[in-house]
């Protein structure tokens, strides 16, 4: 485990570089009906109840010239789109924190994630749909029997999951909605008093799944406020993915909090770092070496370089 770690630190981008040849691979046998159907013979265990979320979190691209054209002034910044397939799990009461044993208190049961497998690219939503796809053919995502996508309001990501996955189940990210209300109420009023009233009831009404509510709250306010008329979209828009009582009530979870977390780790903590420089190939390759460390298939990786011609020679030679 020691001699694998310090593989990762030092080249990661070429161990990235087997990670992404392995989802093209699997980008053209997702597209081979053939392939697709030889996976019904497979003894594959395929899920019941499978979740996936998809995020996107900005890394710093160097400037650098291209062909015919001079070097940009400023560095650009890139959004590394990031997506994870996942199941969830019910936590005893005897193994919860006290955050959890707070949050069962209103929401009953407390849920967890667990078999993470995240992937990314920086890429235009067609193509990354691409990979979306063919990491969900991996784990049979498209023969699981109830598939449920966890994400927030962005427009791209659920365009993806509509052109791919039409008959999944779509929710938007309950924190990010409740986030949305507290923006509006901050915005709109200066009383703090009325300010706490009215967002109570109106976060009441959502958590009820009474998004019908909530709009006309928003529509009220519209004709003074942008920020109120955003809502007002943000809402209408996405309301057939806020029925939160019923979805509480089918056990479903309603946060995210995985795919930020994922965000967070393959981009934040490992493009993020002081004085790092990065041009987008070195970028990418890094974060799905990553990707593959945080879902466990760094041992996949170190097979396939096995398998490389060089490696053998160096081993040999060693």
């Amino acid at each position: 485990m020691r001699y694998q770690k310090t593989v990762f630190v030092r080249k990661p981008r070429k161990w990235g570089l087997l990670q992404q040849k392995g989802e093209e691979a699997d980008i053209q046998a997702s597209q081979n009906e053939k392939a697709l159907q030889e996976r019904l013979r497979e003894e594959k265990q395929i899920p019941k109840r499978l979740y996936g979320s998809m995020d996107a979190a900005k890394a710093r691209i160097e400037p650098h010239a291209r062909k015919g054209k001079p070097v940009p002034e400023h560095e650009d910044w890139r959004d590394m789109k990031v997506g994870c397939w996942y199941q969830v799990e019910t936590v005893s009461v005897s193994r919860q924190s006290s955050r959890q044993r707070r949050k069962a208190q209103r929401e009953g049961t407390v849920l967890r994630t667990t078999q993470h497998k995240y992937y990314c690219d920086i890429a235009h939503a067609d193509q990354f749909g691409k990979l979306v796809w063919a990491t969900g053919c991996q784990i049979t995502a498209d023969l699981a029997a109830e598939l449920v996508f966890v994400c927030d309001g962005a427009a791209w990501i659920w365009e993806v999951v509509a052109h791919y996955y039409p008959h999944a189940v779509e929710i938007v990210d309950w924190y990010h909605a409740e986030a949305r209300l507290k923006r509006l109420a901050d915005t709109v009023f200066s009383s703090p008093s009325q300010r706490q009233q009215w967002l109570a009831q109106i976060t009441e009404y959502l958590w009820q799944g009474q998004v019908v509510e909530v709009i006309l709250a928003c529509k009220r306010l519209a004709s003074k406020h942008d920020e109120a008329r955003q809502a007002f979209t943000y809402f209408s828009n996405n309301s057939h993915r806020m029925r939160y009582d019923s979805f509480r009530a089918q056990g479903y979870l309603i946060g995210s909090g995985t795919i930020e977390s994922g965000c967070k780790q393959i981009v934040t903590q490992r493009l993020k770092r002081s004085g790092a420089q990065w041009i987008v190939e070195g970028a990418v390759r890094t974060a799905k070496a990553r990707a593959a460390w945080l879902s466990g298939n760094w041992h996949t990786l170190c097979q396939k370089r096995a398998r490389l011609p060089l490696a053998r020679v160096a081993k040999k030679m060693g």
